[in-house]
């Protein structure tokens, strides 16, 4: 992970811009701190005392509009030091959240992890805290996966008022956070199967339930190899075929990393009271035959959009079409976005269920552990028109 772009002045009220993907998004410092330049802590970051005397202090950054991949990197923790997260000006459980794949937390520096309190010691159970010492070369970052008005940090717990953290705030590139299939990828329709790149607003593809339904819009984006390299979200999740079981897919199926399969198993049954779920593919990445392809040097995602939620067939196998739902619309960049909500004026008053259930992350993990403890084929039940 690394920032695709950051803020260097967190003096309060100060204001900017930030990239987020392809977008340009306005910020506002709206609770302040001293800059720190200094090796140990970082350049240009913010300081942020995990006691300052009995007061909480700490820096926030709002954004003019809400974005996903918003990341926060700490540089210089103690292993004594402990610090909260607010998002949108609320405390936040890190462990729950990261349990749930809303947050993730990647340690990039050189020297002892950061790790995320349990609350079995003196700090409070959600908060982050150093591995070492402040000289030892630890830096950690949290990335949100979920669309972020604001974030900040706070102290929560440190042995006296001298003990503080380096903050820099920023992007991670992580907006690719709608379902996309790559190029190549043999879609059914009532003109048989065809390439995905080659589909029009109008052609009709094949569903779940066996009928033809118009797309109604289509999204492109291609990464370059720079891109790629840079923002590890960017890696598509490889399906080999055979992998889901029953032959499906048919060929090696790539898709963006929150792109959802459909599920059709006994498990799913036990487990949700529901033989059909979905199930995001870097969930699926502990089963055999399914793992990010770093081999991948360039890629163009492809999203399309149906008149609602839809399960279609890529290389036979059963996935999702994009979800118009609330996080989903909010993740595509702004210009799109207002293309969506003139075709689908409605979505602004809320977003559109999905065909299937859609299990916390949490209970995702879980899932997919269960069909690789009891070697079962995610598409056990698997029943379809088309088959």
């Amino acid at each position: 992970m690394a920032f695709q772009d950051d803020i260097n002045d967190y003096t309060l009220g100060a204001t900017g811009t930030i990239t987020v993907g392809s977008e340009t998004v306005s910020y506002e410092v709206t609770n302040g701190a001293n800059g720190l330049n200094d090796s140990n802590h970082g350049n240009n970051s913010a300081q942020v005392y995990a006691n300052s005397s009995g007061t909480r202090d700490g820096v926030e950054v709002t954004f003019s509009q809400p974005i996903v991949g918003a990341s926060v990197l700490f540089q210089g923790s103690d292993a004594t030091e402990s610090y909260f997260i607010l998002v949108d000006g609320v405390i936040v459980d890190l462990e729950v959240l990261i349990a749930n794949g809303d947050a993730t937390l990647v340690n990039v520096g050189t020297g002892p992890d950061h790790i995320i309190n349990d609350g079995t010691g003196a700090a409070t159970a959600g908060t982050v805290s150093g591995g070492g010492t402040y000289t030892g070369g630890g830096i950690g970052q949290i990335t949100f996966n979920i669309p972020v008005t604001s974030i900040g940090v706070i102290g929560d717990q440190g042995p006296s008022s001298g003990n503080y953290d380096g903050i820099e705030i920023g992007v991670d590139d992580a907006t690719l956070n709608v379902v996309c299939y790559t190029n190549g990828t043999l879609i059914a329709t009532d003109q048989g199967s065809r390439p995905v790149e080659l589909l029009q607003v109008g052609d009709m593809v094949q569903t779940f339930g066996g009928e033809y339904k118009p797309i109604r819009w289509i999204g492109i984006r291609h990464f370059c190899k720079a891109s790629l390299t840079s923002c590890d979200n960017l890696q598509p999740v490889r399906i080999t075929a055979g992998a889901l079981g029953r032959g499906l897919p048919e060929r090696d199926l790539l898709v963006s990393r929150q792109h959802r399969i459909l599920a059709s198993s006994k498990v799913a049954e036990r487990m949700f009271g529901k033989r059909n779920v979905l199930i995001s593919a870097i969930k699926l990445t502990a089963l055999p035959g399914i793992y990010v392809d770093d081999s991948v040097t360039e890629v163009t995602y492809v999203h399309m959009l149906f008149d609602a939620h839809e399960v279609i067939f890529a290389e036979g196998a059963p996935s999702e079409s994009l979800h118009p739902g609330a996080e989903g619309i909010k993740a595509i960049p702004v210009a799109a976005r207002d293309e969506i909500l003139t075709i689908f004026p409605q979505l602004e008053e809320g977003g559109a269920e999905t065909m299937y259930l859609v299990p916390s992350g949490k209970a995702q993990k879980q899932f997919v552990t269960r069909h690789v403890k009891n070697d079962k084929d995610l598409l056990e039940l698997f029943q379809s028109h088309t088959r």
